[in-house]
């Protein structure tokens, strides 16, 4: 048994109240949050929203967090199964579909001020001791503020992809797929999250990649 992905459903007539609320320091908005983790939307009551200019707010809103999450209009939770079955949200070709069109873009995605995004993208191959210990000091001080990492990475010696997903300070991985001769060997990770440093980010990594002699 495998996770298949993560289906939220969004309140379309009060999310943009939620959206809004002021939180007290150090509390989390969830609306966000959930609206950021999710690989798949359920945007329901939609009948109760007055206009077709209101419902594209919504939308407009959902993408601000979450770009390129899929989203289902629905009334009364009505849906279709095979939008919420067969996700594979978590799978190494969606990994990787979403990496490349994520790191098309160069720059941090920064929409909604409270969420960013930055994407690495660097050739080689990591070394897997230093790897475990990055991720490690990572989802140890920097979990609370990331709500979703993902990545396909080539770690030395190993002949099959290295998957890995998080949310918040919760890691899974895998091994998927082999490496084809003559592919080059590269490392992608995207990170979603808030107060998200791309220079901590990017340096932090390359201290794991093989032939760097920094470390953890």
């Amino acid at each position: 048994m495998r996770l298949d992905g993560i289906l939220t459903m969004v309140d379309a007539k009060h999310i943009i109240q939620h959206l809004d609320d002021e939180k007290p320091e150090g509390v989390e908005n969830e609306a966000v949050e959930q609206i950021a983790f999710a690989d798949r939307i359920l945007l329901n009551k939609c009948d109760l929203v007055e206009s077709e200019e209101e419902l594209k707010e919504v939308e407009k809103r959902i993408r601000a967090i979450n770009e390129k999450v899929p989203i289902k209009r629905t009334t009364n939770s009505e849906v279709e199964m095979d939008f919420i079955l067969g996700i594979k949200g978590f799978s190494l070709d969606k990994i990787i579909e979403m990496d490349d069109a994520f790191l098309a873009d160069e720059h941090d995605h920064q929409h909604d001020s409270r969420v960013t995004s930055v994407g690495i993208d660097v050739p080689g191959e990591v070394v897997q001791q230093k790897l475990n210990d990055w991720i490690s000091w990572l989802l140890k001080e920097k979990g609370v503020d990331l709500f979703r990492s993902k990545g396909v990475l080539a770690v030395k010696g190993m002949k099959q992809k290295f998957v890995f997903q998080a949310i918040h300070m919760l890691f899974a991985n895998s091994m998927e797929g082999l490496w084809d001769p003559g592919e080059e060997k590269r490392c992608k990770m995207v990170f979603i999250g808030k107060n998200l440093n791309r220079e901590e980010l990017t340096s932090g990594f390359m201290k794991c990649m093989a032939g760097n002699t920094g470390g953890y």
